[in-house]
């Protein structure tokens, strides 16, 4: 890998028009159950009225209901004549507001121009729930859920359904005895430049790593590196500059991540590489590699 700063590059990969564009009324299919939040004053969580819409990144719309409740579609996320305006820089970090009652996080390039909130928070005593917010506060409706269970072998992500396509939640499977990888598969573009909007299923494990690649994000040698499992490039006259650092096997890294170092409020590092920062892999995938790791970063914390 070269010595170049990944956190250096400024421009993000583009959004998914893919995953917004032209929603129809084919989405209109029940949500997936969520689990109902802790009823106290800072958690509290209703499941019963879908959020109003909202521009992503925007304030938040005015309702006499909790703002957190699940968005499983992007009918109630944003218009359906609108597309995701903003996305995932290069590299972000994980922040906490040290000066909170509660734990605050946030991800972005700085604490003081946070992108999305993040919650984290345990339904009941065994069952465990992540949201990456679709804006800088938790009043904003949420982009991904995550639920899991402790000891369980699989976790569920919730995100926006493709066009024309049910909602459903995306299983990923966790570490284990026998495998010490998190595996998911989702959709990514696929289809000619002349040819209609198509996605294909591709596979991904987020696996340990101790190397210097881990280490260029600044913070710790050790950590974890999402590794794509497909060696095609993606199609569609998509242009890949360079490629990531490739995993033991030869597969290219997507992503990284790992735990912060020296600071009280910046928690963790995250960073796209390679055919993951070229934004060929759309941003459902994005937002799929964040709220994984996310879940990584929140379980390694609590059983810490």
């Amino acid at each position: 890998m070269s010595n170049h700063n990944i956190f250096d590059d400024t421009e993000p990969p583009p959004a998914y028009e893919e995953a917004v564009a032209g929603s129809s009324s084919n989405n209109q299919g029940p949500p997936p159950p969520t689990p109902t939040r802790p009823t106290n004053h800072n958690n509290s969580k209703t499941d019963n009225a879908p959020n109003s819409p909202t521009t992503p990144g925007g304030p938040a719309s005015p309702s006499s209901t909790s703002p957190h409740t699940p968005a499983q579609t992007f009918q109630q996320i944003i218009p359906p004549s609108q597309t995701v305006n903003r996305q995932f820089p290069p590299a972000f970090n994980l922040y906490r507001d040290p000066f909170s009652s509660r734990p605050t996080f946030s991800i972005g390039e700085h604490q003081t121009t946070p992108l999305y909130a993040v919650t984290a928070w345990a339904g009941w005593s065994t069952r465990q729930n992540l949201v990456l917010h679709n804006g800088p506060t938790e009043d904003h409706p949420p982009l991904a859920t995550v639920a899991y269970e402790q000891g369980a072998r699989r976790m569920d992500v919730h995100l926006p359904p493709l066009p024309g396509q049910p909602p459903a939640p995306i299983p990923v499977l966790v570490p284990s005895a026998m495998r010490s990888k998190f595996v998911f598969s989702v959709e990514v573009p696929w289809g000619g430049a002349d040819g209609p909007a198509a996605h294909r299923k591709e596979s991904f494990e987020w696996r340990r790593s101790n190397s210097p690649a881990i280490a260029s994000l600044g913070g710790r040698s050790h950590g974890w590196k999402l590794v794509r499992l497909s060696n095609e490039l993606p199609s569609g006259g998509l242009t890949v500059s360079g490629s990531g650092p490739p995993a033991g096997d030869g597969h290219e890294v997507v992503a990284m991540c790992a735990h912060a170092v020296m600071s009280v409020s910046k928690l963790w590092k995250f960073a796209f590489t390679g055919t993951g920062a070229s934004g060929a892999l759309g941003e459902r995938w994005a937002v799929m590699a964040v709220a994984t790791a996310l879940v990584i970063w929140d379980q390694e914390i609590k059983s810490n």
